[in-house]
């Protein structure tokens, strides 16, 4: 897989990693395992004890007394109509998984901060994943743009074996339904929804499992064409006779298993 400007753990490190998660899942997997990370090299630098720094501690402490009750927050130290070239602008953007707010979010918010200062230390720009969130600094105003670069796929090494074809119909089935689900507009207001769906279907004996999320600086259009472009057009091959997988995006991410993984 082609390199970009970011740093990030090597696509088969990251596969390896879901192997040993694979062996190890209950019947209901709710971990927060960490999953990858980039570092942008491109935004440069910040030292100890710099307005940057101290900026970005603010930030963060500011989305920490949020109380994320839809577990998603973009904050930065300066208000949204100020146009400014200062540097030391920090724009901090977290998603939580649609089963992981609240609290949960709370939680999460505080290992990927951990996480993300220990393997990008002193980066003006990053991002992590875990299971339940992802957490992104930047000095770059990004609200809203579909970003292709960032992400990573992970598989599950079983292939299917009994009639791979019908199995790969039926998923592409699911995650389309879910697609459709998560891009719709909310039944109370007709407003933006909180663009996740998660959803079941049997195959056979199985069933499979699936959960679809954009993140909320998104409008449906966007999330539509982020979810579309992962599904169908750039990771679609890699799942083939696959029993699980997922795609892991700064914008967007899928994931299927045939366990349940998520929280009910």
């Amino acid at each position: 897989m082609s390199s970009n400007i970011f740093g990030s753990v090597p696509i088969l490190v990251v596969v390896a990693i879901q192997l040993l998660l694979v062996h190890n899942v209950s019947s209901q997997n709710v971990t927060n395992d960490y999953l990858n990370h980039q570092c942008n090299n491109t935004q440069g630098r910040y030292t100890h004890g710099s307005t940057f720094e101290k900026n970005l501690n603010q930030v963060l402490h500011n989305i920490s007394n949020l109380d994320l009750r839809y577990g998603y927050a973009y904050v930065s130290n300066v208000v949204a109509y100020k146009v400014s070239k200062d540097p030391n602008i920090v724009f901090v953007l977290l998603q939580c998984r649609g089963d992981s707010f609240g609290s949960k979010c709370h939680s999460c918010l505080s290992t990927a901060v951990s996480g993300l200062r220990e393997r990008c230390p002193g980066n003006r720009g990053a991002t992590i994943w875990y299971d339940q969130c992802l957490l992104e600094i930047s000095s770059v105003d990004s609200e809203g743009r579909i970003h292709y670069k960032r992400m990573f796929y992970m598989q599950n090494p079983t292939n299917v074996t009994n009639d791979p074809k019908r199995f790969e119909d039926k998923r592409r089935d699911l995650l389309h339904k879910l697609m459709l689900e998560a891009t719709k507009d909310s039944k109370e207001n007709g407003a933006k929804g909180l663009l996740y769906a998660v959803g079941e279907m049997r195959i056979g004996r199985n069933k499979m499992y699936a959960m679809v999320q954009c993140t909320q600086d998104l409008w449906q259009t966007g999330c539509h064409v982020c979810l579309e472009w992962i599904t169908q057009m750039k990771y679609g091959e890699f799942f083939y006779r696959k029993s699980g997988g997922r795609v892991c995006g700064r914008s967007c991410s899928f994931r299927y298993e045939l366990y349940p993984f998520l929280r009910r």
